[in-house]
């Protein structure tokens, strides 16, 4: 699964290329790593508000949930979650699909694979490390705050040259998948067959070291 992202692009970059504007635009840094296993905020784009970006912690949570997100995620890992469990699911992410549909903005995420007996990393991105959407759903709680997991599909042909050690890779959205996305008219068959003929970006790829690792811009 995926559990690290990281978003570099500058804060004009993304309300250009979205046509959103950041709620709190102060508050906006790029990051090299976001690990989500660490209760880390993100940027997201909802279908309720889609000219707006605005700050989710990533790791759904149920709306009335009240306990410390630790808690949670110590019992349901949700920082991923696949299309079928959304289309199947009664519990935490009933409706999630039809009502609570949201994008994650990065420049990157990162895949695991085995080489020589060793588990190494990839970071994963554009050529240009252009911002993309990571599909999403998400919760609001009583008090306001967004929690979200990012939508996880299964590896296409577009795919298959990137090191990784799963099947599974974010459901990354073009710009015509985007604007199907945040429809509030599109059909929860259309939204699966957006997702079975869905093909990858182009991405680039190389290993991850974490004290190699430059922060570009």
């Amino acid at each position: 699964m995926f559990y690290k992202i990281s978003n570099i692009a500058n804060r004009n970059s993304i309300e250009e290329k979205f046509h959103v504007r950041f709620e709190f635009p102060n508050l906006y840094k790029p990051q090299g790593v976001i690990d989500g296993l660490k209760e880390s905020t993100i940027s997201v784009v909802t279908i309720s508000d889609p000219d707006k970006a605005t700050y989710a912690i990533w790791g759904l949570l149920p709306e009335n949930f009240e306990d410390n997100w630790s808690v949670f995620q110590d019992v349901v890992n949700t920082l991923n979650v696949k299309l079928e469990t959304l289309e199947n699911s009664s519990g935490i992410y009933s409706n999630l699909l039809q009502n609570r549909r949201c994008v994650i903005i990065a420049t990157g995420f990162f895949t695991t694979w085995l080489t020589n007996g060793t588990v190494e990393r990839c970071h994963v991105h554009l050529p240009d490390y252009e911002p993309f959407a990571i599909a999403g759903v998400f919760n609001e709680l009583s008090d306001g705050f967004i929690t979200c997991s990012l939508v996880v599909t299964e590896i296409s042909e577009s795919f298959k040259d990137i090191p990784n050690i799963s099947n599974l890779k974010p459901l990354v959205l073009n710009d015509s998948e985007l604007k199907q996305w945040f429809d509030t008219s599109t059909t929860l068959d259309q939204i699966k067959k957006l997702c079975d003929d869905h093909n990858s970006l182009h991405f680039d790829y190389e290993v991850y070291e974490s004290k190699n690792f430059i922060l570009k811009s």
